[in-house]
C-alpha cells in the first residue's frame, strides 16, 4: 500500500492499528507475523534504512542483529534481514514511514533502490510466506517521482488520507478530555478547537496541541475552567508563531540548511535583504562539519531551502549576472534571522551552535567576500 496525505491525518496510526490486529489473528492461528517498521527521516540512506529493518527484526525476535551498522555492504545486511525472516516469520509487512525523506546524497536514488529491493523481497529472500510493503508520505504525487525500475516492481493500492473535518476532530478531542480534571472544560471549548482545526489545517496533532495550549493558558491565570477565551488566545499565539513552529518540526537536514541561510543573513552586512545561495551553501558545509553530520550536495541544499517558501519562511529568486556569467540563486527570509536561529537551537542537536557564533560569523564574512570578489 501507499498511504499519502497531509500530516496529522492518521496514516501511521491506522497502519499500525491494522497490523496489531493482524499479529493477534496470526498468533491465534499459531503463526508469526512480523511488522518491520522504520521512520526514514532518521536513516536518510538506503544502507542505514536496511540496517534499521534488521535491527527492528532482531529486537522483535530477541536475537542479535548479526551484522554491524557499518563495515559491511547493503547486500550483506539485506541477506541477514532475509535470513531472519526465513527462520522466524510466516509473513512480513515492511512499513517505511516518511519515505520521501530517504534522499541520501543522490536524492531520489535512495528510496527508489529500497522500494525496488523490498517490493521484490519474496523472490530475493526465497521466502514462502506473504510479504507486503507499505510506504507512507505526505506527498500525493509520490509515485510520479519513482524511477521505472521501482514503479515496475511496486504497484501499491494508493490510499489518500484527507484532512480531518470539524466533526472528526471533535470526536478525537473528546477522547482527550481525560487529560483535564473533570468539569474543567467549558462546553464550547472542544467544538471551538475542532472548528479552528478544520479551518486552518485539519491536523489532529495540531488540534490536540491547541487544546493543550488553551489548558496551559487557563492554568497560568489560575483558573479552574478552560474557556472559549483561552482557546481564542491560544489560536492567536499559534497563528503568530506558525512559521517558527513549522521550522521546529522539519527534518534535521532542512533545519541545518535554514540555519545556514539565517546565519548568513544575520552576519551579512553588505547583503541586508537578499542572500546569495553560494555563500549560504559554504556556511552550510562549515556548520555540517562542526556538527559532524551528513553533508549533502548543493542541489539538495537549495531544494531544502526553496521548499520553505511554500510555508512563508522565505522567498527566493534567480538573477542573471550578465552575459556569460551565469545565474545565481538568492534567498530572502520573511522572519528575523536571529529568531529563526534561536528556534532551531531549541533542538538539542543544534544547541552547541550558540557557542560557535564568532566562528560562523567569520566564515560568513569570508565566504561573502569571496563571492563579491568573483563578481
Amino acid at each position: 500500500m501507499l498511504l499519502s496525505g497531509p500530516s496529522g491525518t492518521g496514516k501511521s496510526l491506522i497502519i499500525h492499528a491494522v497490523c496489531k490486529q493482524i499479529v493477534e489473528l496470526c498468533e491465534s492461528q499459531g503463526k508469526t507475523f512480523g511488522v518491520l517498521s522504520i521512520n526514514c527521516e532518521g536513516p536518510k540512506t538506503a544502507d542505514r534504512a536496511v540496517y534499521r529493518l534488521v535491527k527492528a527484526a532482531a529486537d522483535d525476535l530477541g536475537v542479535d542483529p548479526g551484522v554491524p551498522q557499518t563495515g559491511v555492504s547493503t547486500d550483506q545486511k539485506l541477506e541477514r534481514l532475509y535470513e531472519l525472516m526465513r527462520e522466524h516469520y510466516d509473513g512480513v509487512i515492511f512499513i517505511l514511514d516518511e519515505i520521501d525523506t530517504l534522499e541520501g546524497p543522490y536524492q531520489e536514488a535512495e528510496y527508489n533502490s529500497l522500494i525496488y529491493q523490498l517490493s521484490r523481497a519474496r523472490k530475493l529472500a526465497d521466502f514462502d510466506g506473504p510479504i507486503s510493503l507499505t510506504t507512507i508520505t505526505n506527498y500525493a504525487d509520490f509515485m510520479k517521482d519513482l524511477n521505472s525500475r521501482a514503479q515496475s516492481s511496486y504497484n501499491p493500492d494508493d490510499i489518500f488520507f484527507d484532512d480531518y473535518d470539524a466533526t472528526q476532530l471533535r470526536s478525537i478531542l473528546k477522547n482527550r478530555r481525560d487529560a483535564f480534571k473533570p468539569e474543567s472544560l467549558a462546553d464550547d471549548v472542544i467544538p471551538l478547537v475542532a472548528a479552528f482545526g478544520s479551518q486552518t489545517h485539519g491536523d489532529a496533532r495540531k488540534a490536540i496541541d491547541l487544546l493543550r495550549w488553551a489548558g496551559e493558558l487557563a492554568e497560568r491565570r489560575g483558573a479552574d475552567t478552560v474557556t472559549e477565551t483561552d482557546v481564542r488566545e491560544a489560536q492567536e499565539k499559534y497563528t503568530e508563531n506558525r512559521k517558527l513552529r513549522h521550522i521546529s518540526g522539519i527534518s534535521t537536514q532542512k533545519k541545518l540548511s535554514i540555519y545556514a541561510v539565517s546565519a548568513t543573513a544575520h552576519y551579512a552586512r553588505e547583503y541586508p535583504e537578499w542572500i546569495p545561495a553560494g555563500p549560504a551553501f559554504k556556511t552550510y558545509q562549515f556548520i555540517a562539519d562542526t556538527m559532524d553530520t551528513d553533508q549533502y550536495s548543493r542541489e539538495t541544499f537549495v531544494n531544502h531551502v526553496t521548499e520553505q517558501s511554500t510555508y512563508g519562511v522565505l522567498d527566493f529568486e534567480r538573477r542573471g549576472k550578465g552575459r556569460g556569467r551565469g545565474v545565481h540563486m538568492y534567498f530572502s527570509l520573511s522572519e528575523d534571522p536571529e529568531t529563526i536561529m534561536e528556534t532551531i537551537r531549541e533542538d538539542s542537536r543544534f544547541g552547541d551552535l550558540a557557542h560557535e557564533d564568532a566562528t560562523i560569523s567569520a566564515v560568513v564574512r569570508e565566504r561573502l567576500k569571496q563571492f563579491r570578489n568573483k563578481d
